[in-house]
C-alpha cells in the first residue's frame, strides 16, 4: 500500500516528467530543468532550446495542498510569477535566455520556506 505522502510525491514526479521533452519546429530538443524544491512545494526552471535561443520557464507544484509561487527572475530585470495550491502546475511566462542569467525562487506560502534555483 503506498501512503498518501508517497502518492503525493510520485503524482508531482510524474507531473515532471511531461516536461522533459518538448517538441518544437517539428525536432525534439532534450529540456534542462533547474530544481528548486521546499517542503510542501516542487518546483524550479526549465531551459529550451528551440529557433536557435534558450527560452525559461518557471513552474511550481504543490504537493501538500499548501499555496506554492515561483518567481522567474533574470539579470536584465525580466521577471515573471504564478502560484499554485494544486498538483497542477503552475508555469510562469517563458521568456528569452539570451546573454543573461536567469533563475527561479519557489516558496512555500504556509511555511515561508523558499529554494532558488541554480542559475543558467
Amino acid at each position: 500500500m503506498i501512503r498518501k505522502r508517497t502518492a503525493t510525491r510520485l503524482a508531482a514526479v510524474a507531473a515532471l516528467a511531461t516536461v522533459g521533452l518538448s517538441l518544437s519546429t517539428g525536432m525534439a530538443s532534450a529540456d534542462t530543468t533547474f530544481p528548486a524544491n521546499v517542503p510542501g512545494c516542487a518546483g524550479g526552471m526549465v531551459d529550451r532550446f528551440y529557433n536557435g535561443h534558450d527560452h525559461v520557464q518557471g513552474y511550481a507544484i504543490s504537493t501538500m495542498g499548501d499555496p506554492c509561487s515561483v518567481v522567474l527572475q533574470q539579470s536584465n530585470g525580466g521577471s515573471s510569477s504564478n502560484w499554485t495550491a494544486t498538483r497542477t502546475p503552475a508555469w510562469t511566462d517563458e521568456l528569452l535566455d539570451a546573454g543573461i542569467t536567469s533563475h527561479v525562487v519557489v516558496c512555500n506560502g504556509n511555511t515561508g520556506r523558499c529554494a532558488t534555483s541554480a542559475s543558467y
